[in-house]
């Protein structure tokens, strides 16, 4: 990892936002941006047979999780709500820090250098502290959807985020876990939260409960005594009529829309962070990519927990995008995949930083060995976090 305010990169070719490969461009960096593109004046230097490119985003984490790595593979999504919530109360605080201490560095080592982290268990703050990672932190609010003490409890989460506030160099915001896991008061008491963000339409349970109050999520609310009426609408629909959808609220994982919804969401102007190898272990349906950045909705590639997605690999979870479009009949290019985990990742997640490689530009930087690929298809499909030979941080 190297970080300069004045250098001149000269790898053999530059990965642009859209995929477009470029070579015989030198990249010139001064005061942390790029001053100038000009073509390559020497071809002789340390980056020389190497590829340059915007860093990776991941644009929804849970490194609180690292501890379960691989633990949930081909489970279903319910059964995996269960277990994960039965497991929760049982680790060891200390072994999880260590554990999401370890995640955080690995995405720097591993080309990403900013991410929306989720924090339910407080101890990614120091996670993401140590490590200096950039990006922005949600502190996860789960109230209970039959919770009539949520106030008491927003309050309480509120004064802790001022706490957190004084400890971190990121952005931190509260951001309600799902549509059915807080009360429903608590979308219009987290309104004035900006940016936020919200697991929703992850599964088609989601919509079967919010639709006829029906499936395992009405079962277990039965369970419990928490009372319900089926609402007649899709929980994008229920999200839409709290006035929760806004330009500054990022979507997780959206799998079970329509094209009507997706309509809802692109006038509301949402991002979404989508999770292919986490759909895929959870057998989700395959999310509608293709359709929603048809619709212009800024759409990043998030690596979720390692719990459900295995391990820290960006170029896994491009490989696992393209799969999941080609089964839903709806492909994406390899320069789609890419941009949306770089440029557009870093939209989804509101960096305030231009993620690009232009003039003016202050993306943080990865030079990336390509073994023997000859283009980016060749690259995505071959490459492991291994091929990632240095990142470059532009921000101090």
């Amino acid at each position: 990892m190297a970080n300069s305010s004045s250098l001149i990169i000269r790898p053999d070719a530059v990965i642009f936002p859209d995929g477009r490969i470029q070579p015989d461009i030198e990249v010139c960096i001064e005061q942390g941006r790029i001053s100038e593109l000009r073509p390559r004046k020497s071809r002789t230097g340390k980056e020389d047979g190497l590829l340059l490119s915007a860093a990776f985003v991941n644009a929804h984490s849970h490194l609180e999780y690292y501890d379960c790595i691989g633990r949930w593979k081909g489970v279903e999504y319910w059964k995996f709500i269960e277990e994960i919530t039965e497991l929760k109360p049982r680790r060891e605080r200390a072994h999880v820090l260590e554990q999401a201490q370890i995640a955080a560095k690995l995405q720097l080592t591993t080309g990403i250098s900013a991410i929306a982290e989720w924090m339910d268990w407080n101890v990614s703050l120091s996670a993401l502290e140590e490590a200096k990672l950039d990006g922005r932190l949600f502190q996860e609010v789960i109230t209970g959807y039959g919770n009539e003490d949520w106030e008491n409890e927003i309050t309480i989460m509120k004064t802790l985020l001022e706490e957190h506030k004084r400890h971190i160099h990121l952005p931190i915001t509260l951001a309600p876990h799902a549509s059915f896991t807080v009360h429903p008061s608590v979308f219009e008491a987290l309104k004035t939260e900006n940016p936020t963000s919200i697991h929703v339409a992850e599964h088609p349970i989601e919509n079967e409960f919010f639709r006829f109050g029906k499936g395992p999520i009405a079962e277990a609310f039965r369970k419990r005594g928490i009372h319900f009426e089926p609402l007649g609408c899709s929980s994008i629909e229920y999200l839409d009529s709290k006035g929760f959808l806004k330009p500054t609220t990022q979507l997780v994982h959206v799998c079970d829309v329509s094209r009507e919804e997706i309509e809802i969401l692109a006038s509301r102007g949402v991002t979404v962070a989508h999770c292919p190898r986490s759909n895929e272990n959870l057998l989700c349906p395959p999310a509608p990519v293709a359709r929603m950045r048809e619709k212009e909705i800024p759409v990043g590639l998030g690596l979720d927990s390692a719990a459900t997605s295995g391990e820290i690999d960006m170029f896994a979870e491009i490989r696992a995008a393209l799969r999941a479009a080609k089964i839903r009949g709806e492909p994406l290019t390899p320069e789609d995949v890419w941009t949306m985990a770089t440029t557009e990742g870093a939209k989804s997640i509101f960096l305030s930083r231009n993620w690009n490689i232009e003039q003016g530009g202050n993306p943080d930087l990865i030079l990336i060995n390509p073994g023997k690929a000859r283009n980016l298809e060749e690259l995505i499909r071959f490459a492991s976090p291994r091929a990632i030979t240095k990142l470059i941080r532009l921000k101090k």
